[in-house]
């Protein structure tokens, strides 16, 4: 059962192309400035239970994630990819929080998703910039609107 969840917005992308939008990377610049900030954002992580990372499809996402992965000291090719974190499918994702098995889910995306649940978990409406994570913890083992505490949200 899931008791902490840790919210990851990607970091600085480029522009869509015509490659079109799950295809867009990380900027070389916001590619950087995680890699600076992670390490001294994560330093003090403790999952609780076995860590899950999970990553939406898009390039962007999976580039962070592997920054993440780097920060963290788990393996980036261990990340498991979540459609509904692309989509930003509330529902589909949290039927998915709820049935996974991990004590820690890091969950890499994309806003307004992010800053959303959030909201809908913690009752907290913030800006939740480029880069930006958030721990929420489930003090009651319960994942429902308003049952998470935000730990903290740290920007990069």
């Amino acid at each position: 059962m899931v008791s902490l969840l840790v919210l990851v917005r990607h970091g600085d992308a480029e522009p869509k192309g015509a490659a079109g939008d799950k295809a867009r990377r990380l900027t070389p610049e916001g590619l950087e400035r995680l890699r600076k900030s992670y390490p001294g954002l994560f330093a003090d992580f403790e999952p609780r239970g076995e860590l899950e990372l999970w990553v939406s499809p898009a390039v962007r996402a999976q580039m962070t994630a592997e920054v993440v992965a780097d920060a963290l000291g788990v393996d980036a090719s261990e990340g498991i990819p979540h459609e509904s974190l692309y989509d930003q499918d509330d529902e589909a994702f949290l039927s998915e929080l709820r049935a996974s098995d991990a004590g820690t889910v890091v969950a890499v995306g994309h806003v307004p998703f992010m800053r959303n649940m959030v909201a809908w978990l913690c009752g907290e409406d913030l800006p939740f910039p480029k880069g930006a994570v958030a721990a929420i913890e489930f003090p009651q083992g319960k994942i429902a609107r308003g049952a998470g505490r935000l730990l903290w949200l740290r920007e990069a």
